[in-house]
């Protein structure tokens, strides 16, 4: 309030949407952090941990013994070949849990992998979910007779098994590979193709901190860059306060004074040997 001359702020606010904006553009060594995560047999993806930001380089699979370039979205969905495969499923194979978008399917000896599309057809409706002549995608798989799928719109108002007795199923089974790639999108690491086997995997990545608050009232940037939550304070005051020229002043002088900060901590690469990398 004393920075800006303005006593109505909503400080909460403010100073979270100050954090908000340094972590937009900052990156520095108190951000990066490892990622240890297991996809498993017929796993084609892994969420994402909290506070995550950007990876950093390749993931690292001591399991297979292979690193993980990091490629765009299509590429990786373009890389991801399916076959088909159709037939008829038990009676009621359909269980659905109250309050989930998610159900589970019964299957003996289904054979399917994570990500694969699954249609279906004839089945009833029941529970407050639509199965008939619906497309979901198996979000995991249980085990060799069981999967879940996810109708990401729809959400069960009842538990129970259903779907009848005439249900068939169409299914573009997302094919197993040994994996080179990895993408980010929904939240998640996704890979070309599901795991021919469990897999150990890490990953350095950046990650935005606990914000600060009146339980957490001191972080990284109050003990080593307090210049950043001053100008990323003054910054998020002037928006809310509705003062564009202010706004745009403090835009400039927040990106200057980061950009100043990342210069700093390029000293963490000092002495680093860097090798050429072959695409």
């Amino acid at each position: 309030m004393n920075w800006v001359n303005y006593t109505k702020l909503d400080i909460g606010t403010i100073v979270d949407e100050a954090q908000a904006g340094i972590y937009m553009y900052l990156r520095c060594r108190e951000m990066i952090s490892q990622y240890q995560f297991n996809v498993p047999l017929f796993g084609s993806m892994a969420s994402l941990p909290a506070n995550f930001l950007d990876p950093i380089g390749r993931i690292m699979a001591p399991s297979i013994n292979v690193d993980l370039a990091h490629k765009d979205a299509g590429f990786v969905m373009r890389t991801r070949n399916f076959t088909e495969t159709s037939g008829s499923l038990g009676g009621n194979p359909f269980t659905t849990t109250s309050g989930s978008t998610k159900f589970s399917v019964n299957f003996p000896n289904h054979g399917f992998n994570q990500e694969s599309v699954f249609d279906v057809s004839g089945a009833t409706s029941a529970n407050g979910i639509d199965f008939n002549n619906g497309t979901f995608l198996i979000s995991s798989i249980t085990d060799a007779n069981n999967f879940v799928c996810d109708t990401l719109t729809q959400t069960a108002t009842a538990s129970g098994a259903d779907g009848g007795a005439s249900a068939t199923y169409l299914c573009d089974n997302l094919q197993q590979v040994f994996p080179y790639y990895f993408a980010v999108w929904d939240e998640a690491l996704h890979f070309e193709g599901a795991f021919t086997q469990a897999c150990n995997a890490q990953l350095l990545y950046y990650k935005s901190l606990p914000l600060l608050s009146s339980t957490n009232q001191s972080n990284f940037l109050t003990n080593r860059y307090p210049q950043l939550m001053r100008t990323a304070c003054q910054w998020a005051a002037a928006d809310f306060m509705k003062d564009d020229t202010e706004y745009q002043k403090c835009d400039a002088r927040l990106q200057r004074v980061i950009q100043t900060v990342m210069a700093e901590n390029d000293g963490q690469y000092r002495g680093l040997e860097l090798d050429t990398e072959t695409p």
